[in-house]
């Protein structure tokens, strides 16, 4: 039988939130610690992140930029900003023109050395999957599968969200924390391509345009984006999609998306562009007539939408189909079939808020903190995502800190 080992703090999960937290709390003096991960290594996900770069923040980040049921406001400003964060990791950073946040050298591999070599003395025990956690004695007692036993005054669940298997996220921990009566949101994939219609999608299979898209729920607006809009044979994709999909729920036949082909026209202004390119292409087809504003895929797609033919002489198009034409440009409408679960970057759902006090530890189950996704906290593409993960990671290290060595 396998001997319990005692510690300060047993982090569950090393991704993120569970190396920010870790770094911190060893940087306060804490020594028994350790890392729970089910990974053959810890913080795979980091290096997957910004293509390989790893987008790691976001300039002026707000709490405004949040969803969920958590209020983030206390926690980022406790946390203070990334790079600073990482400067005294010894790693620098540097910011693109859309305020996005990137190691200096643009190699998620230097994100995760900062994070190990800070916490090089912390053991981290990989391929070991927590099946087991329980308060007993004034202590958790975390066991794992293959049937070691941890006793810590303290624990941090930072074990992810419900997406992304490959990267040790499948939400199978949850099942630990809901067994202790700890609630938790039904989580859903976000940050990722919208099924949609195939017989509308499939002609457009391929196509990138930049443009505007925004997102529908019985019939209201209630997000917009700007972007460049991808399209798959089965779904809508691009970074603009990516983020209207944390504002659909399950409840996909209430939402719509709807793409505007020329954000920066007025309807009046695409009218008077046909119009010039009818007179211009009189005698060619109404597919050849449109290749003058747009693709002849998009174009096939936008005249199907009226039900014109695509080879119907431009001259016969009547002044109403005109304004149809620009009308469906400027609000190109495609049905919510669902999520491309696969792709999903992150997850929204998790802990509840209202189970959180303002140190991220769980009410009523003191010594128990929850981190990173794990909390029902989720935000756009941009390094919002991981920035959540450093913050609440260090807040949670630290109060643990605070509390252990004063």
């Amino acid at each position: 039988m396998m001997m319990k080992q005692k510690l300060d703090l047993l982090i569950i999960g090393g991704g993120a939130s569970g190396l920010s937290a870790a770094v911190t709390a060893v940087s306060m003096g804490v020594k028994k610690i350790a890392i729970l991960e089910r990974l053959p290594r810890t913080g795979k996900k980091i290096l997957a992140t910004g293509n390989g770069r790893c987008n790691l923040s976001h300039e002026n980040i707000t709490a405004l930029d949040y969803q969920g049921s958590y209020d983030v406001t206390e926690i980022l400003s406790r946390f203070g900003d990334a790079e600073s964060f990482f400067r005294n990791l010894g790693l620098y950073c540097r910011t693109d023109e859309q305020g996005r946040m990137y190691p200096y050298s643009m190699s998620a591999n230097a994100v995760l050395d900062a994070l190990r070599l800070a916490c090089a003395e912390i053991p981290e025990l990989c391929n070991e999957t927590a099946m087991d956690l329980y308060f007993k004695n004034s202590a958790w007692h975390v066991r794992t599968e293959s049937g070691q036993e941890f006793v810590s005054r303290f624990v941090i669940f930072s074990a992810g969200g419900t997406v992304q298997p490959k990267f040790g996220t499948d939400g199978s921990a949850w099942k630990m924390l809901e067994k202790s009566g700890i609630p938790v949101i039904k989580s859903r994939p976000v940050l990722c391509p919208v099924l949609s219609d195939n017989k509308i999608l499939k002609p457009l299979k391929g196509l990138r345009v930049k443009g505007s898209v925004n997102l529908y729920y019985q019939g209201k607006i209630i997000q917009s984006e700007t972007g460049e809009i991808q399209f798959t044979e089965q779904a809508l994709s691009g970074i603009c999609i990516f983020n209207l999909s944390g504002s659909i729920n399950h409840q996909f036949s209430e939402y719509q998306i709807s793409v505007n082909l020329f954000p920066e026209l007025e309807i009046s202004e695409i009218v008077s562009r046909i119009y010039s390119c009818q007179a211009v292409r009189y005698g060619c087809s109404c597919e050849e007539m449109l290749s003058g504003l747009m693709q002849k895929s998009l174009a096939r797609a936008v005249l199907k939408q009226i039900r014109i033919k695509a080879d119907m002489p431009c001259s016969q198009l009547a002044d109403l189909q005109i304004r149809q034409l620009a009308g469906i440009c400027h609000d190109f409408r495609f049905p919510v079939l669902g999520f491309v679960k696969e792709q999903a970057q992150a997850t929204a759902g998790g802990v509840a808020g209202k189970a959180l006090d303002e140190n991220l530890q769980v009410k009523n189950h003191d010594g128990l903190f929850i981190t990173g996704e794990a909390v029902d906290v989720h935000a756009p593409c941009g390094g919002y995502q991981l920035h959540w993960a450093w913050a609440s990671g260090y807040v949670a290290g630290k109060y643990i800190a605070e509390r252990l060595v004063s």
